[in-house]
């Protein structure tokens, strides 16, 4: 049996599927991508790089559900990193080829169309986590260490702050996928609010943090995340009325993340010219392509926070989880692919472990015991801290 890592030579599948390699044993890893020239490459160099001898290059078209079902015929789990449009295809594909499945989200609303499949997977004797990167994700599972310490859970409030030390002259580098990126700057954002889900109105929300050192203030904003599709329903019996998703980027990646959607670079519907139509974001990721990317370390900081209010013995209490999280420097990879590309390397090794018994589709926060993944991920040098804030005081 393999775990399977379909995107595995992309920019997140790479950090799992080094994690694996590291940490896995003698577990077979399948490096699966529509690009095979990449995967081959993958895993010569992951192979060198923790002398591991059972990686494989496979070739993986996750837009079909029945070309994929072969690539996951010996597989005890397949860890979904590619773009959250091919979630549903891939968790099909994992039902016919009977594995268990991991994403890395599905900005809400893809992760409430795949909750739909609970019974299928329940059925099957199958866990699919849903949205386990760093947010939704490590963000889930510190919910549920905090809300596990209280007796009514009254908002759960997630809020992402980072900076980057370096520093280029290149005009636009998006840190993680064009298409997200772009999604989280021009969607509705929805958050829960009175015990109803809601939206609201694009980069909409904004607050200002304080992260304390390195990330320091930061201006965040109201985000569409998977988060605020699960945590109302996972902790709708203690109460919960009020469930937010804000995301700080770099000020200067901010300011032109706005620029580029307010002249229209975000739009997703064509733009009829007279040499006819045009994609605003084929373009702009055409234009971005064209320019060369300057050969740099990464050197960044990213802080993930968790508030979560509610009472304990009649007393109200907010309780502070957090966790501060540094570029690595031997692999090369930003903080934001290393807490996203850890945490479903840990998942599937729990699962191919029986770590984790539960199934059917569920969130982190419903399937993934608190402690033992803390540990692991402190093992990759991601500390997670929780604190009692005082006095008690929520977002609106």
């Amino acid at each position: 049996m393999s775990i399977v890592v379909l995107g595995g030579a992309g920019a997140m599948g790479q950090v799992i599927v080094r994690d694996l390699a590291q940490f896995a044993g003698n577990q077979k890893i399948v490096v699966a991508d529509f690009n095979l020239a990449k995967a081959e490459a993958m895993v010569q160099l992951v192979s060198s790089q923790f002398g591991n001898k059972n990686l494989i290059a496979a070739f993986a078209d996750v837009s079909d559900a029945k070309k994929l079902i072969p690539v996951l015929a010996e597989a005890k789990v397949v860890i979904n990193s590619t773009p959250y449009v091919f979630n549903v295809i891939v968790m099909e594909a994992a039902l016919s080829a009977g594995c268990h499945y991991i994403d890395l989200g599905g900005l809400f609303h893809t992760t409430r169309r795949q909750l739909e499949l609970h019974d299928r997977f329940l059925q099957a004797g199958l866990l699919a986590v849903l949205g386990m990167g760093a947010a939704p994700g490590i963000t889930n599972i510190m919910a549920q260490a905090a809300a596990d310490k209280l007796d009514l859970c009254r908002a759960i409030d997630i809020v992402i702050g980072c900076v980057d030390f370096v520093q280029t002259d290149h005009p636009f580098l998006p840190p993680y996928a064009l298409d997200t990126i772009l999604d989280e700057y021009t969607c509705e954002p929805m958050v829960y609010e009175g015990g109803q889900f809601k939206a609201k109105p694009p980069m909409s929300g904004e607050i200002e943090v304080d992260f304390g050192k390195p990330v320091g203030m930061s201006k965040a904003i109201l985000t569409l995340h998977s988060e605020v599709a699960t945590l109302p329903l996972t902790y709708k019996d203690k109460g919960i009325e009020q469930v937010t998703f804000r995301l700080g980027l770099p000020p200067e990646l901010h300011d032109k993340l706005k620029l580029l959607v307010g002249i229209g670079f975000g739009n997703t519907e064509p733009l009829h010219l007279a040499e006819g139509p045009c994609f605003p974001r084929k373009v702009l990721a055409k234009l971005i392509e064209k320019i060369p990317a300057p050969a740099l370390d990464p050197d960044d900081c990213e802080t993930v926070r968790v508030d979560v209010a509610g009472t304990k013995s009649g007393k109200a209490q907010l309780i502070r989880m957090e966790a501060t999280v540094y570029s690595d420097d031997k692999w090369k990879v930003s903080s934001g692919a290393l807490d996203t590309g850890v945490p479903p390397s840990i998942v599937a090794q729990m699962i191919s472990g029986g770590a984790i018994k539960e199934r059917g589709v569920l969130a982190p926060e419903a399937c993934i015991p608190a402690e033992p993944f803390f540990a692991e991920l402190s093992k990759r040098g991601i500390k997670v801290t929780s604190t009692l804030v005082e006095p008690v005081s929520s977002r609106a």
